[in-house]
């Protein structure tokens, strides 16, 4: 157990290591993971077609452009798919945000106490959700940078462990 946990410690901070001095590369990573899931989707669209009975044209053309763009997302480069993640992730924390400012408004006219609460977690998203969204590279630079520092941490947490054992 010991070994075990000093190994993983070792490898752990190694990759926090590399993450860290390569930040876009876990933002990338993440868009991978997503282009992948899109790809895939694809092909299980186009089988909904053929075993159809009815045949919705729907399922085929849904298949047919997950495919291209998850093609198209597995063959661009680290730096774009960094900043196609951070957008995404901009879009979701302004929809998010706005839908949280409704139900917020809502809440207040219907006399919640909570409904500040509710308001300011609106605002905190949608100013996040702009962050995002006009500076892409900047967030993939601090999201990549987090997870390294946090698989560090980890890393040398997983050290400390094996020897107090």
């Amino acid at each position: 157990m010991k070994r075990f946990s000093f190994l993983a410690g070792i490898i752990a901070t190694l990759i926090g290591l590399f993450l860290f001095i390569h930040p876009f590369t876990t933002t990338a990573m993440i868009g991978w993971i997503i282009a992948i899931i899109i790809f895939f989707s694809g092909f299980t669209s186009l089988m909904m077609f053929s075993s159809s009975f009815t045949r919705s044209p729907w399922y085929l053309l849904q298949g047919i452009l997950s495919i291209i763009f998850g093609i198209i997302l597995l063959s661009s480069s680290a730096m774009s798919l960094s900043s196609a993640v951070m957008t995404i992730a901009a879009y979701w924390f302004l929809i998010s945000g706005i839908l949280r400012l409704i139900g917020g408004f809502q809440m207040r006219k219907a006399g919640f106490y909570d409904a500040n609460r509710f308001l300011s977690s609106a605002v905190i998203a949608i100013l996040i959700g702009l962050f995002l969204l006009f500076n892409p590279t900047l967030s993939a630079i601090f999201v990549g940078r987090l997870a390294g520092l946090l698989l560090m941490a980890v890393g040398v947490s997983g050290i400390t462990f094996s020897f107090k054992l």
